[in-house]
């Protein structure tokens, strides 16, 4: 079954193509049946016309005058298209033009005995045994004891009519692509806007939210959208912005008394007179306070890898070389749970960026995927190049996340349920996720629970 596509803008073509179609076939056939009743009714008028001129003929000349000028007529307008049959009172032929082409006309007694009595005349459209063509006939009185019943065919009209229809089908067949393509140029420019205001929402949805839509006028409803997705885009911009901003004065403020807390609990630890109660509390003081400046450089480090967006320092950055220096490093770690740590790295894999920021982005995946990776799984790291992309796969057998959570993993602080037995603050993947964006990429997560995670970390080589 072939499945039409869904979208707005061929929607509106097809419409608009089937809106052209059921017009011109409305013009058409308005045109055709009219053209055909003008020119049947055109047969019809010169039928009751010949009537007359033969009464007048027959008045002035009598019934040789009349024999004379169907004779005449039938030479003008071809035998085949014409007859004239002479009758009198009691239905007896007294004249007849040549029959040799109308062998089949039927048995008009009734009709002749009809119009002597009622005086009228009677007009038909018969079709002729063997005929291919109708014809248009009249009975009537051209003297009171004489009838003349005479006919043409409308072969004529039924080409005209035939041809007009094959007009008509080529006209269709040439217009339906024709409207077509109109249709979908026309439909394109008309949800252009749309489509402007669904590609900055999905790149906001990335987090590009210094993204605005750009669109010339192209109505009022599309300006309005427009101005009203932009107005709602900047407010978002300044409510995010001071949010972070005060997130980050706040880690930096706070940085300072707790580095003097540390001090006065490491003067505590070291003084000798100290009772040993104290030298706990001042172990776990140090301990919570190594914690939260961990916590705090975390929040600043995201903040700068995302204000740093635009601003990434041009260095030509081995990849390949990183992530092999990485392997090696959590290869210990991952021994000691009894993980298979395996690393399928293409070679020669470079892009331009932030070598540290990298190197803190591929440990803080691999540091989850071991974390979260139970004795005897498997993680493997996988690092494959094109010549627009470097794409570095981090895949685990791990708990998994909930597919609840997925869109939130990325989020500062946010933390599964799962993953709460575990030490951590919940600023790796955000910070991982900022560092990927800063350098023009992105990071996709493909997950289920107890199945384990696959991280995907895509990076433009350009």
């Amino acid at each position: 079954m072939i499945r039409l596509p869904n979208t707005l803008t061929f929607r509106l073509s097809f419409w608009y193509t089937l809106v052209v179609i059921i017009l011109i076939m409305i013009g058409f056939n308005a045109s055709y049946f009219l053209l055909k009743k003008t020119l049947n009714q055109n047969i019809e008028d010169d039928l009751i016309e010949d009537i007359g001129e033969f009464q007048i003929l027959y008045q002035k000349e009598g019934l040789n005058g009349v024999k004379r000028e169907i004779e005449r007529d039938v030479k003008l307008g071809e035998e085949q298209n014409l007859f004239f049959q002479l009758f009198d009172k009691n239905g007896v032929q007294i004249y007849s033009s040549d029959l040799s082409h109308w062998k089949f006309l039927p048995n008009n007694q009734h009709i002749i005995k009809q119009v002597f009595s009622t005086k009228k005349p009677v007009l038909q459209t018969i079709r002729m045994q063997g005929a291919e063509y109708k014809v248009k006939t009249i009975h009537d009185l051209i003297t009171p004891d004489i009838l003349l019943y005479t006919g043409e065919s409308i072969e004529e009209i039924q080409d005209i009519m035939s041809l007009l229809s094959t007009v008509f089908i080529t006209m269709l067949l040439i217009v339906t692509p024709i409207a077509s393509v109109v249709g979908w140029l026309m439909a394109g420019h008309a949800v252009k806007g749309i489509k402007e205001v669904s590609r900055i929402a999905s790149e906001i949805e990335k987090g590009k939210l210094d993204q605005r839509v750009s669109v010339s006028a192209q109505g009022d409803e599309i300006t309005q959208l427009v101005n009203t997705f932009n107005a709602m885009l900047d407010r978002i911009w300044i409510l995010i912005s001071e949010m972070k901003e005060m997130t980050d004065n706040i880690a930096h403020d706070l940085r300072s008394p707790l580095a003097r807390i540390r001090v006065t609990s490491e003067l505590v630890l070291s003084d000798d007179n100290t009772p040993q109660e104290f030298k706990t509390s001042a172990s776990d003081t140090i301990e919570e306070c190594d914690r939260l400046l961990q916590m705090i450089n975390s929040i600043l480090d995201v903040a700068e890898a995302e204000a740093g967006t635009f601003q990434i320092p041009k260095q030509k950055v081995n990849v390949s070389q990183l992530a092999q220096d990485a392997c090696e490093l959590f290869e210990a770690t991952a021994e000691q749970k009894h993980i298979t740590l395996v690393c399928r790295l293409e070679s020669d894999c470079h892009v331009n960026g932030n070598i540290q920021n990298l190197q803190r982005m591929l440990a803080n995946l691999l540091d989850n995927a071991i974390k979260y990776t139970l004795n005897n799984g498997q993680v493997d790291v996988v690092l494959a190049c094109s010549r627009q992309n470097i794409e570095i796969t981090v895949v685990d057998t791990g708990i998994g996340i909930p597919e609840s959570d997925q869109a939130r993993v990325f989020d500062r602080f946010f933390r599964c349920d799962q993953s709460r037995t575990h030490r951590g603050c919940g600023l790796g993947l955000s910070f991982a996720r900022a560092v990927a964006r800063s350098h023009g990429g992105d990071i996709n997560l493909t997950s289920s629970i107890e199945r384990g995670s696959c991280f995907t970390v895509t990076l433009p080589i350009q």
